[in-house]
């Protein structure tokens, strides 16, 4: 049960807010200025202990999966404003419609696939203690933030 929680917690902190890969906030998964690279900020770094090869395994990772997420969120925009426009549409017909709704689902659910393979990927790089402590640095940034 602890190992799930840790996952969870890691999922949020490699992939919230919004789980964009390109996202805005200064902490991993918000992504700031390291694109959400929790391992290049030196003071997370020096906390983890990560290691070099550590280091560059969850950079690999990253640099290989950010192109596919990058085209997925297009998909999700791209069927986003198709769905507006059948919505603002009034020859539109109900089918159609949902339809258009059916087709934002398939796209968003691949690319939350995508993140969490990504994420099952960095998970395999970093040891249960490394988890945990991250997991406890996201819940006390958290706090700091209320």
């Amino acid at each position: 049960m602890r190992h799930r929680i840790s996952g969870v917690v890691l999922a949020a902190v490699l992939l919230a807010p919004g789980g964009s890969a390109q996202g805005g906030s200064h902490w991993p998964g918000g992504l700031g200025k390291h694109h959400g690279k929790f391992w290049k900020k030196s003071e997370i770094r020096q906390q983890l202990e990560l290691t070099e090869d550590e280091v560059r395994d969850l950079e690999d990772i990253f640099a290989r999966k950010q192109r596919e997420l990058v085209d997925l969120e297009a998909d999700v925009k791209k069927k986003r404003a198709e769905l507006d426009a059948a919505l603002n549409d009034d020859q539109a017909d109900d089918p159609q419609v949902i339809a258009g709704v059916d087709r934002l689902e398939q796209v968003r659910a691949n690319l939350g696939k995508a993140r969490v393979m990504m994420l099952l990927e960095m998970r395999r790089i970093l040891t249960p203690a490394q988890r945990e402590k991250l997991a406890q640095l996201r819940e006390d940034h958290q706090r700091k933030q209320r």
